[in-house]
């Protein structure tokens, strides 16, 4: 079983305010969360990143990089742990001047690290520090320079510009190597103690490195090249698997656009789309779950996946028996997604979807039958559709939960592609749902 989501989260209950720190400075809030409270004294917020990012890049990184700007952040925290004991407001000003100064100076060494993309989540977290800190000087910003034209506001905006620039060109830096890092190799070797006429065989392997994910694939055949297809589609899950785990960090940048609010509450950012959504998938019998596989078991699958423009999800229809036979998704101005499968079982309508107030934040799934064989959405109320299919406990090959992402489901469901195939060792019911992949995207970017 696979799980893309963090469990921690999962919850669809408001969050309560806390009382305590509505009367203390953002900055002595922040102090208090990221570097005091913890059960362990040491176990600071950046401390935990080493942790959380395991899964993401290479162990080399966490031990070396990561651990050195980890140390080298150290007189910041002092300074952020003597803020809170300060009294006067004239040595308070001082003090966040100083405190300015040097987080400046640590985020443009920062920048000059040629590991860079590799420390997106130590970044991310050093970023609302930051940003936190020169929030607190703004006051006395204002006071200094009411009569000059340096205008306090604009340069604490363009601040928050270049940290959007930075992880924008940093993302797409960091999975350009993430890519390389899913590999495959693939040989044919010859069981000499076999009495078959056909004594060749392909083995082939596709591997995460950083996961440690591998699936592994046999074949009677002289020709490595017939897994190309379902290794593309393992290679391309692997890799989106990896961009769903990112995100739980990654989305924190999300919240930047905050920080200006108080001085324009119309202030926004906006970030791509290939940013801002991401897609998991696509899920099969062929390349999910990993461990080995037998290039026999796909000889029903047709490999007829196809791209589909993702948008607001108002409606979903499908049919299903003992399996899904088809899934279809409507958007906003009555556009009708790419149908997948052809299959006539049951119908089932999932409707009243839009973009803010009723939308799928995650999605289970069952195989079987060479096919998915049931489906379950939950929505960002709580509710659920309940698993539509009647695939039985025996005929299940493996299963995944799918979201949802980030606290206070912020990602919602807003593409759904696929492709077909028929049940295996069966009767032939037509075309039914063989391969499945979804897009989520940040609520607040809709």
């Amino acid at each position: 079983m696979s799980v893309l989501c963090d469990k921690s989260t999962i919850s669809f209950k408001p969050t309560p305010n806390n009382k305590i720190f509505r009367s203390i400075p953002l900055l002595s809030t922040l102090t208090i969360l990221f570097f005091i409270k913890h059960k362990n004294k040491d176990d600071d917020i950046f401390t935990q990143i080493k942790d959380k990012v395991k899964d993401i890049t290479s162990i080399e990184i966490i031990e070396t990089e990561l651990n050195n700007w980890i140390k080298n952040f150290q007189p910041i925290k002092n300074l952020l742990l003597e803020y809170l004991i300060i009294q006067e407001e004239y040595k308070k000003c001082i003090h966040v001047t100083n405190l300015v100064e040097k987080c400046n100076l640590f985020f443009e060494d920062l920048l000059k690290s040629e590991n860079i993309i590799h420390l997106i989540p130590f970044t991310i977290t050093f970023a609302i520090v930051h940003l936190t800190v020169l929030k607190e000087q703004l006051p006395q910003w204002y006071d200094q320079f009411i009569n000059a034209k340096f205008n306090p506001y604009e340069e604490y905006k363009e601040s928050i510009s270049r940290y959007q620039t930075h992880f924008t060109n940093s993302f797409h830096q960091f999975f350009t190597w993430r890519m390389n890092q899913i590999t495959t190799k693939t040989l044919i070797s010859n069981d000499l103690n076999s009495t078959s006429l056909f004594t060749f065989q392909a083995n082939g392997e596709v591997k995460d490195k950083i996961s440690n994910k591998t699936v592994t694939y046999s074949a009677k055949s002289s020709n490595d090249q017939i897994f190309l297809k379902v290794f593309d589609l393992i290679k391309l899950r692997m890799l989106n698997e990896a961009k769903a785990e990112f995100m739980k960090t990654f989305l924190h940048i999300f919240s930047l656009a905050s920080f200006f609010h108080v001085y324009e509450h119309s202030y926004k950012i906006s970030w791509s789309l290939n940013i801002s959504s991401f897609w998991v998938g696509p899920y099969g019998i062929d390349t999910f779950p990993d461990g080995s596989h037998n290039f026999d078991d796909n000889s029903k699958i047709f490999y007829n996946i196809s791209e589909d423009e993702p948008g607001v999800i108002t409606k979903i229809n499908l049919r299903c028996g003992a399996i899904i036979d088809h899934i279809q998704a409507f958007y906003e101005d009555n556009r009708a997604g790419k149908k997948i499968g052809d299959g006539g079982g049951n119908r089932h309508t999932i409707s009243n979807l839009d973009k803010s107030s009723k939308y799928i934040v995650a999605v289970n799934l069952k195989f079987g039958l060479g096919l998915l064989g049931m489906i379950k959405f939950i929505f960002n109320n709580g509710e659920t559709t309940g698993f539509l299919g009647g695939l039985s406990d025996g005929e299940s090959t493996g299963s995944i939960q799918i979201g949802p992402f980030g606290k206070h489901n912020k990602f919602r469901l807003s593409g759904i592609t696929g492709g077909g195939g028929k049940v295996r060792n069966c009767d032939d019911y037509g075309e039914n749902v063989a391969h499945i992949a979804f897009q989520f995207q940040h609520v607040d970017d809709l």
